[in-house]
């Protein structure tokens, strides 16, 4: 019976070691869990010389939609100079032409009109790289595993001075790279990667300070920046066969690990280090905040999906990252995760199992429970103390392979309820980007064509991430502009994809020039077809003749149409017909369409996710609340209508019933 214990209890042993050595998901999620914690509580240093220059939702908002045009950037690089930053560092990749720039704009007109245009307009990629060569600027690369089609010859700024193994046999590598434009990226004065590691869990706690990107040697955005701010040319890279042993530049030691990685330790990071890119366009800020300090310029904006979570439990726009990494770097103050730490830990770990498992045997229950909870105090509070400088040992693990030693069947249990969560984690996580991808797309069908907006406008707003509701408008000719708004029913991913099934179809016959009834008998029955558990849309869709301020129209089963002229009277036309799907129709002229004179008129179109929708606590707009805002602007704007009814219903907060879309036409001179 003793001899059965002790095989039973080596047993135990020996599978806590050989979990320990293999380091699974779980156990590394145990000590992400310590790790975390120390990171949240104890570490009370302030990032002080790093100040980020936030592309906000302010700025967005002000400045327009985001890339902004590359004069603009221009500005800002200007009015951070008068300040004198020790380095400017975008988190930004200028990869592609400015899309904007009136030069190559006025360059694709001349090419379509066939016709040279003798207008002098300013080149915003020369003045943009004007400005890169008249600052300290580092320009950011991202590590690319495809296969990238897009030749870009651009090549590391740093001098890099190896000693003895190839460096580049031990850091992160990656097939290519997305860079920005050669023209702009030799204007620089560095370049860094951005890209980021994170751990299984999605949390960034390390990151590279070195990369293989393309079989070239790239420092990080962080370890760029310091170089250039510390006015450095070179880079010493020391390696042996375990790896980099050494990182330095004549002012700074870089404590990474053997693969160049560094164990970010995030310090208390102020809101005084943002500043909006608004305020800097306009200095409008205190230029100490700006005064021999590291620059670094990118987004906070939820829009631009460049939020990330770190182990101090925050969510932090991914440049704070590189902030935390620039101080780490100038401190020489990061988390030290070593081959000796390692050691430390693995003999703390069984001398901890050793007694806990044999102690008991020898000693009374109650002196073992007392011997238990001394032991695991004291290995946390050691744990504690080396935190205090910078090393970390992981005594969560240790701590709860000793509880295992004492209860087993408890910790079984544990893995067991762990592993479930692990997996409703993943799960969750999978159908969330797919969500957003989704989203992503769908935003891509949406119309945007300033000409057009002239005479129409709309706007949507999804309750979640992808919409059910859906408008798009095309212009055939010079006078004819075709329309439509509809709202699916249901919500989530089967109704984008009905929705999108529909808009192909609707912009394919638009291009045709098919009829209005022949465009609503096509749709009908390819939604009819395709629809899934008898799900239909609602809809209004129709043409718009310019010069005849005319509007041919049909109502499937929609919310009733707005009709406002000048003097602020309001009618209102029903639907006429089933909505689109609900039935198979053989013949066009069921289809009958209404011609309306639409001159001195504005015609609103709406889902009822905009009357009924929250504008108080348990209050709807409703429609004579919406006749009543409309009245309160004095305008018959549908630009200015509809952006106003959206603002009211999303400004306090309350979650969205259902997807806000309006369109509005207005074929008159509004000035």
């Amino acid at each position: 019976m003793l001899g059965k214990k002790y095989i039973y209890l080596g047993t135990v042993f020996l599978f806590l070691i050989i979990v320990k050595y293999i380091n699974p998901p779980i156990i590394q999620k145990i000590s992400f869990i310590n790790y975390d914690f120390y990171q949240k509580v104890f570490n009370r240093s302030e990032v002080k010389d790093v100040t980020i220059v936030d592309i906000d939702e302010k700025s967005i908002a002000k400045i327009g939609q985001f890339p902004w045009r590359r004069d603009i950037y221009s500005k800002i690089l200007k009015n951070l100079n008068l300040h004198n930053p020790k380095a400017i560092a975008f988190d930004i990749v200028f990869s592609e032409e400015d899309k904007q720039n009136p030069k190559d704009l006025l360059s694709k007109l001349q090419v379509e009109i066939n016709q040279l245009i003798d207008i002098d307009v300013i080149d915003t990629n020369k003045i943009f790289i004007n400005s890169i060569k008249n600052s300290k600027v580092i320009l950011p690369i991202l590590g690319e595993p495809k296969d990238n089609f897009v030749k870009n010859n651009s090549k590391p700024k740093l001098r890099l001075i190896a000693k003895g193994e190839n460096p580049k046999n031990f850091i992160y590598k990656f097939k290519n790279k997305i860079i920005s434009l050669e023209e702009i990226s030799s204007a620089a004065s560095g370049i860094g990667s951005i890209s980021l590691i994170p751990s299984i869990d999605g949390v960034i706690r390390s990151a590279p300070v070195l990369y293989n990107i393309d079989d070239k040697l790239w420092p990080s955005l962080a370890l760029e920046t310091v170089r250039i701010a510390t006015g450095q040319k070179n880079l010493l890279v020391k390696s042996d066969k375990n790896g980099i042993e050494l990182i330095k530049t004549k002012k700074n030691i870089i404590p990474s690990d053997r693969n160049a990685v560094i164990n970010v330790k995030y310090n208390k990071f102020s809101k005084d280090n943002y500043i909006s890119a608004f305020d800097i366009i306009n200095n409008d800020f205190d230029p100490k905040r700006v005064e021999n300090k590291i620059i670094l310029i990118g987004s906070s904006a939820q829009a631009l999906f460049d939020i990330v979570k770190i182990s101090n439990g925050k969510t932090v726009p991914g440049v704070e990252v590189h902030a935390h990494i620039i101080d780490n770097i100038l401190k020489n103050q990061s988390i030290l995760k070593n081959i000796y730490t390692q050691a430390t830990e693995n003999i703390i770990f069984l001398i901890l199992i050793i007694f806990l498992i044999f102690i008991p045997m020898k000693i009374k229950p109650k002196f073992s429970i007392i011997f238990f909870i001394g032991a695991i105090i004291i290995i946390n509070l050691s744990s504690i103390i080396i935190y205090q400088f910078n090393f970390y040992i992981d005594a969560l693990f240790s701590s709860i392979a000793g509880i295992t030693a004492f209860m087993i069947s408890l910790y079984f249990r544990y893995l067991e309820e762990n592993s479930i969560a692990i997996e409703n984690e993943k799960k969750q996580s999978i159908l969330k980007k797919e969500r957003e991808i989704a989203g992503e797309v769908q935003k891509k069908l949406f119309p945007s064509n300033k000409k057009i907006e002239k005479y129409i406008f709309a706007k949507n707003t999804p309750a979640k991430d992808v919409s059910g509701d859906y408008y798009d408008y095309y212009q055939v000719n010079d006078n004819e502009i075709y329309f439509i708004l509809g709202d699916v029913t249901g919500k989530g991913i089967k109704a984008g994809i009905l929705m999108a099934n529909a808009a192909a179809v609707f912009r394919s016959l638009a291009k045709m020039n098919s009829s209005v009834a022949k465009t609503a008998l096509y749709m009908n029955n390819q939604v009819k077809d395709s629809s899934y558990q008898a799900m239909f849309i609602t809809v209004i869709l129709g043409r718009i003749n310019i010069k005849k301020k005319e509007m041919e129209f049909i109502n499937m089963g929609h919310e009733p149409m707005m009709v406002l002229d000048q003097k602020f009277n309001f009618e209102y036309v029903k639907s006429t017909l089933p909505p689109m799907g609900l039935m198979p129709v053989k013949d066009e002229s069921f289809f009958k369409t209404t011609i309306m004179d639409i001159s001195d008129k504005t015609i609103l179109i709406y889902t009822d996710g905009v009357t009924e929708g929250y504008v108080d606590e348990g209050k709807e707009l409703e429609v004579v609340g919406l006749e009543n805002e409309i009245k309160k602007l004095n305008t018959t704007s549908p630009e200015i209508i509809i952006n106003h009814a959206t603002k009211i219903l999303t400004d306090k907060g309350f979650t969205l019933r259902d997807d806000i879309t309006a369109l509005g036409i207005n074929v008159n001179d509004l000035n």
